[in-house]
């Protein structure tokens, strides 16, 4: 289980990035999914077609493979797109994404093959997209 102390942060980090998205995409309406503690799915709600997994550490350089895993976990529940947006204190932002969809191909398999960027990278991919 969890320590209140890390709901916190993963809380905060979810509104971060929340904020991020809103200076990126103003046109769109963001928020974050108070269900998926309980009932799983993303944690952000609003990018058409993509589950949004937000993690927020201390310490690390690169994501964790079961960070993946849970994102892909939870789009494949509601048939759409994993994404996850990770960030460790005094860092970036960065994604994870299915190679397939940097591509702009059907997203089939997306657990083995991925592409890592910045977020700031990653925003303006999604950007051509919408």
């Amino acid at each position: 289980l969890m320590s209140a102390k890390s709901r916190r942060k993963g809380a905060g980090g979810e509104r971060e990035f929340l904020s991020f998205l809103e200076g990126h995409l103003p046109s769109f309406c963001f928020q974050r999914n108070y269900d998926q503690a309980a009932l799983g799915g993303s944690d952000l709600i609003g990018l058409p077609n993509i589950s949004l997994e937000i993690k927020r550490y201390k310490v690390g350089n690169v994501h964790r493979r079961e960070w993946w895993q849970q994102s892909c976990d939870n789009a494949e529940k509601e048939s759409l797109i994993p994404m996850l947006a990770y960030r460790f204190d005094r860092s970036d932002w960065q994604t994870v994404v299915p190679l397939q969809w940097m591509a702009n191909e059907i997203v089939d398999n997306p657990r083995e093959m991925i592409a890592c960027m910045p977020a700031s990278y990653w925003i303006e991919e999604v950007k051509k997209r919408l």
